[in-house]
Parts: structure tokens; C-alpha cells; sequence
């Protein structure tokens, strides 16, 4: 039985995890800000990613803001 943040998304899943399109999705996967996994051979083969690995993403950055209300 897999645990729920340990499950395995595919780019759809994880799209829209994060409410981002497509481009966004492989753009940071492009440029390693968010791990995937290739499953398969080649430029063809599919990616998937993991729930765990995408929520700690998010929380990394997350916009925190000061007393004065401006991001940091």
C-alpha cells in the first residue's frame, strides 16, 4: 500500500496539483527546480513526479511576509 504523500503523479496529476500549465510544469523540471523521474527510454518516455517531493517544493517557497507587509 503506498502512502499518500509518496504517491507517484503523472505530469497531468502533478499540473494540476500545482495549478500550473504544461510549460510552467516543464520548465521547472527543465531547469531542476522540481525532481522527476523518467520512466521509459529516450525523449519519448513519460515523467512522473512525487507528491512528497512537489509539496516540499512548495513549501520552500512560499512568499512569507514582514511587518510591513512587503515579501522577502
Amino acid at each position: 500500500m503506498t502512502v499518500k504523500n509518496d504517491e507517484i503523479l503523472t505530469s497531468r496529476e502533478a499540473r494540476e496539483l500545482l495549478k500550473i500549465g504544461r510549460t510552467k510544469l516543464w520548465e521547472l523540471t527543465r531547469e531542476c527546480k522540481i525532481p522527476a523521474y523518467r520512466v521509459g527510454n529516450g525523449k519519448t518516455s513519460d515523467l512522473r513526479y512525487k507528491r512528497s517531493e512537489l509539496m516540499q517544493w512548495l513549501e520552500m517557497n512560499r512568499v512569507r511576509t514582514g511587518d510591513n507587509g512587503q515579501t522577502s
